[in-house]
């Protein structure tokens, strides 16, 4: 084989994989179901890519027990494979359960996958300012940062008069999220584009 067929194919190949990603994200973005979810974000700013937005959902810690626990499996540990079962509402989705296996999710219930960043035995108690014996699971959903105009990302993470920012996401039939907007007070701000 000679060089430039080498070099021919190896561009090729690059440019397939690049395709292929944007096109995945593309798919779930126009195929997923839209799903609301309440933020908490923080820290905006990254050096190599500008503004952003470090985004930690409600559905991010899920309590295994206390009065205010999900629902399944119990057992998980870091980097574990998790579905979590979502209840879609327009104020914000909430984690109903958690399970080891997508199966598990219970019928109608939208099914989101996720990754164990890890898994406490004591959370922080805001009311009390304490810790507790609660445990606890931290979930990554790969939606945790949102890039916006340079400038803008502090809008975000710290908004003016009491607003409430959340995220419009796709949810896909593989469990995969994307995110298609950031919602101010419920208004779309920021919609997501192909570039």
């Amino acid at each position: 084989m000679n060089l430039w067929l080498k070099i021919s194919l190896l561009a090729a190949v690059q440019v397939a994989a690049l395709a292929t990603m944007i096109a995945d994200k593309q798919w779930t973005l126009n195929r997923g179901t839209q799903v609301v979810l309440q933020t908490e974000p923080v820290d905006p700013r990254s050096l190599f890519m500008g503004d952003y937005a470090r985004l930690n959902y409600s559905i991010s810690r899920l309590r295994l027990d206390g009065d205010d626990a999900v629902g399944g499996d119990r057992e998980f540990a870091r980097h574990d494979t998790v579905w979590v079962a979502l209840k879609p509402d327009p104020a914000g989705a909430r984690a109903v359960s958690v399970h080891r296996e997508r199966a598990a999710v219970p019928a109608g219930l939208l099914a989101l996958k996720g990754e164990v960043s890890y898994v406490a035995d004591h959370d922080w108690d805001r009311a009390s300012n304490t810790s507790v014996k609660r445990r606890t699971l931290q979930v990554r959903y790969g939606i945790e940062q949102y890039y916006v105009q340079e400038g803008t990302g502090r809008q975000i993470e710290r908004p003016q008069g009491g607003e409430k920012v959340s995220i419009l996401a796709a949810v896909d039939s593989r469990g995969k999220a994307g995110i298609l907007g950031v919602l101010l007070d419920g208004k779309l701000r920021y919609r997501e584009t192909l570039f």
